[in-house]
């Protein structure tokens, strides 16, 4: 199954809102945990800038919309060197 298919039937499109309607940012375990994939993943993938984050300092946070569209966008971009 193509991970974009994937991501679609095991994920809501709508990000997570705080209180006061911000988008709420991600840790890497839960970034890792809401794509079932491992926290190295995850890291290799910030590492190659595949996936977007925050940085403040030394804590990074992830926005999962973000995150999702860039995966969408690297799968579509292998796909068509085929």
């Amino acid at each position: 199954m193509p991970i974009d298919a994937w991501l679609m039937a095991t994920h809501t499109p709508e990000p997570e809102h705080n209180q006061q309607g911000a988008r709420r940012l991600l840790s890497q375990t839960e970034l890792a945990k809401a794509l079932q994939v491992c926290k190295l993943t995850v890291s290799r993938w910030t590492t190659s800038r595949i996936i977007p984050c925050h940085r403040v300092g030394r804590i990074v946070r992830y926005d999962l919309a973000a995150v999702l569209a860039a995966i969408a966008k690297a799968e579509n971009k292998k796909g068509g060197n085929k």
